[in-house]
């Protein structure tokens, strides 16, 4: 009995093997076994993928990163130990930067964020860095540097208190250099010096390590703090005056010089040098010359206090430094730069003055002021990630967050707040929007998430977009994600397993196409592994490794345009068999392709010349690499009964092929020239319907589509006929 069955498009991708049985989805009738070295087609159907370009050799393994200062400056980043090599987007090299702080462990780990002419770039374990472009070819690295005050006693940057709540700070003097500071408890470390600490907000720069509990540094300015409005409270006929200061770590004793009180209460002499007698944590009193006339509080807004020697448990530290690690996370968003997740508050956040991007200044928490705030998640959320999209998105070791804003308004200090959104947790690497969404991967690194807002819950799902695929994701590490080029409107998210190959998602969201397909690259060597990849424009970068080197290679725009990779092309003004080629083949067997025909393998002498067999005026040589598509196993539905699991022979195929000068199916090879062609003439690549006959009985029969030759291919679907 013969069965005619059509897959009318592959929409669906290589679907996972646990998928064999389940011929109930959609999936299995628009989805493949494999699907290799093929790209997915908005309209349904695969081609071979497009080759690479050599643009250039990098020094080392390599992270790739774009830099677009405008549509005409662009550049690519090449991230390595110790070094930032940045190229042209044609490939040239313009300049390196030595001596970084990053090394090759960190290189996948790193995140960054560029605005205008600046990129930040962060880890938490090393100073944020900024890297700026001075000029068409010049760019200059440097660790980030806070905005100072005019004055020099500020430096504005964020602050946090990181020991305990009871340890104490105190300065043997208000003003000068060589000032002894001494903490309650041991403390600090040698780390300390060249770093300001904050006694009541006043800066304190240390200058020299002496113990775990002593330092010595230059206050700039006068150590003197604010009392909260009306600190004082009177009793009538007594002299006795009750001071409130919450948490002012002060002993009985000590000697306090106040300033700025205005008169209340029917007492005078509130200014100058008392003796304190503590009464709590928050509380102490010191006695006038006379009594007071009335019991009430007062003082006024602006009361300060001042004096050498005076422990505090209000003090704090820079919350980047040596000692407390650095940011992990950053993005421009809103008219500020956003910093998250340091190595010692991993669920900070922290967040510029409006259009003062190096200003964290947090002032009297006005609109424009600083904003810094924990996530607040139940557990420690290590943030991970910061996305400016739709909202602000958090992407935390654990969840992901987003803040939420009022139409026509901006996230303030006094306004932001962290909502918790979904449970899953995101990887190092960085998630990209794409399609409408934000994608990420999972934590645990075998699933990839798109972040996505829904306007009927008003909140935000994590949806899995790899749950028919989970097998070609490998422990990636690097992504980015192509919007379509000048001669396709396919969008793909690049995925870089750690095996080299790299799994390679369609989505059309409108047209309801989502599926992921297998890229792999050869190599004579037999080392050849996908390392890095972004994109700038329309353009698709990768590095590869290849034998023992790396190379910055260049995705063609169409899948029509080059069959090879790592290639090169050469032309002559006559035909020719003798080539001279670029010295990365020296030693190598090479692909070469003219006018439409695949010329054979030849292996590149070590003066670096292929001969060939036929002489002619332009090649195109490099590396090979194997197309495999492979549909699922045919199952067969009859009023009599399911087939599935019983021995059948797909006997005819017939394949869709548009532009197609190459494709085999299972052995058997597309003829599209006869002998008796001008074989002078470019051929003519096939569009239309061709026949294959097959042989053989399998319980699971599928039909296997290879090339051998690097040449265009499309298919868009395919018939079969098969006997039961």
């Amino acid at each position: 009995m013969g069965v005619k069955l059509v897959q009318t498009n592959f929409s669906s991708g290589e679907v996972d093997p646990l998928l064999d049985m389940r011929h109930d989805t959609g999936a299995y009738q628009n989805g493949a076994r494999k699907l290799r070295n093929v790209a997915l087609l908005n309209q349904g159907g695969v081609a071979r993928r497009a080759g690479t370009t050599h643009l250039n050799t990098l020094t080392a393994r390599t992270r790739l990163v774009p830099f677009e200062f405008s549509s005409t400056e662009r550049y690519i980043f090449a991230f390595s130990n110790t070094r930032l090599d940045i190229y042209g987007t044609d490939g040239a090299f313009i300049t390196a930067i030595t001596g970084c702080p990053w090394t090759t462990s960190i290189l996948f780990s790193m995140t960054y964020s560029q605005a205008a002419d600046v990129m930040i770039v962060c880890h938490q374990t090393m100073p944020m860095q900024k890297i700026t472009r001075t000029g068409l070819t010049t760019f200059t690295r440097s660790a980030l540097a806070f905005t100072e005050g005019v004055n020099g006693e500020q430096i504005f940057q964020p602050y946090y208190k990181f020991a305990d709540s009871d340890v104490t700070l105190k300065a043997s003097a208000t003003t000068g250099s060589g000032v002894t500071i001494t903490a309650s408890a041991a403390y600090f470390t040698s780390n300390y010096v060249g770093l300001r600490l904050r006694w009541f907000g006043i800066e304190i720069l240390i200058t020299a390590f002496t113990s775990s509990t002593v330092l010595v540094g230059t206050i700039k300015g006068t150590l003197e703090g604010t009392y909260d409005i009306d600190p004082f409270k009177t009793k009538d006929g007594s002299t006795l005056i009750e001071v409130t200061h919450a948490q002012h770590g002060f002993a009985t004793g000590a000697s306090v010089t106040i300033s700025g009180t205005n008169a209340f209460g029917g007492a005078t002499g509130f200014n100058g040098a008392k003796t304190i007698t503590v009464v709590d944590d928050n509380k102490y009193t010191f006695n006038l010359a006379a009594a007071a006339t009335s019991s009430v509080d007062g003082g006024g807004p602006n009361v300060k206090f001042s004096g050498a020697n005076l422990p505090t448990r209000d003090w704090d530290e820079p919350v980047f430094s040596v000692v407390a690690g650095y940011a992990g996370a950053v993005t421009f968003h809103e008219a500020r730069l956003w910093f998250g997740g340091s190595a010692s508050v991993p669920d900070g956040l922290w967040a510029s003055k409006i259009n003062q991007f190096f200003n964290f200044d947090v002032g009297d928490g006005l609109d424009v002021d600083s904003i810094q705030v924990t996530v607040g998640s139940d557990d420690i959320s290590n943030v991970k990630h910061l996305v400016s999209n739709r909202h602000l998105q958090i992407f935390t070791s654990t969840s992901e967050f987003y803040v939420p804003r009022n139409q026509n308004t901006t996230v303030t200090a006094g306004n932001i707040t962290i909502n918790r959104q979904t449970p899953y947790g995101c990887a190092d690497i960085p998630p990209h929007p794409f399609d409408g969404a934000t994608v990420y991967v999972q934590a645990t690194l075998k699933a990839v998430r798109e972040f996505i807002y829904t306007d009927t819950e008003q909140a935000y799902n994590s949806a899995a977009l790899t749950i028919l695929s989970d097998h070609l994701v490998q422990s990636p590490f690097d992504m980015a994600v192509s919007y379509g080029t000048s001669k396709r409107s396919e969008q793909y998210l690049l995925l870089v397993n750690n095996d080299g190959t790299m799994a390679i998602f369609h989505s059309a969201r409108a047209e309801k196409l989502a599926g992921w397909t297998l890229w792999s690259t050869e190599h004579p060597s037999g080392i050849a592994k996908f390392d890095s990849v972004t994109t700038i424009g329309d353009k698709i970068y990768v590095s590869v490794l290849r034998g023992t080197s790396y190379y910055l290679e260049q995705f063609a725009s169409d899948h029509l345009d080059l069959s090879l990779d790592c290639s090169k092309s050469y032309t002559s003004g006559s035909a020719q068999t003798v080539w001279t080629v670029n010295s990365i083949y020296q030693n190598r067997v090479v692909s070469v392709v003219s006018g439409g025909y695949y010329l054979g393998d030849y292996t590149v002498n070590g003066s670096n010349q292929i001969t060939l067999n036929d002489a002619v005026t332009d090649i195109v040589v490099g590396f090979n690499y194997d197309v495999e598509v492979e549909t699922l196993p045919v199952h067969i539905a009859l009023p009599q009964g399911v087939y599935t699991g019983r021995p059948k022979r797909i006997a005819r195929v017939i394949l869709g092929l548009n532009s197609t000068l190459a494709v085999t199916v299972r052995g058997n090879r597309l003829i599209i020239r006869q002998v008796t062609d001008d074989f002078s003439l470019t051929p003519t690549a096939v569009t239309g319907k061709r026949e294959f006959f097959l042989l053989g009985f399998n319980r699971d029969a599928t039909v296997l589509i290879t090339q051998s030759e690097p040449l265009p291919m499309r298919l868009l679907g395919l018939a079969m006929e098969v006997s039961v």
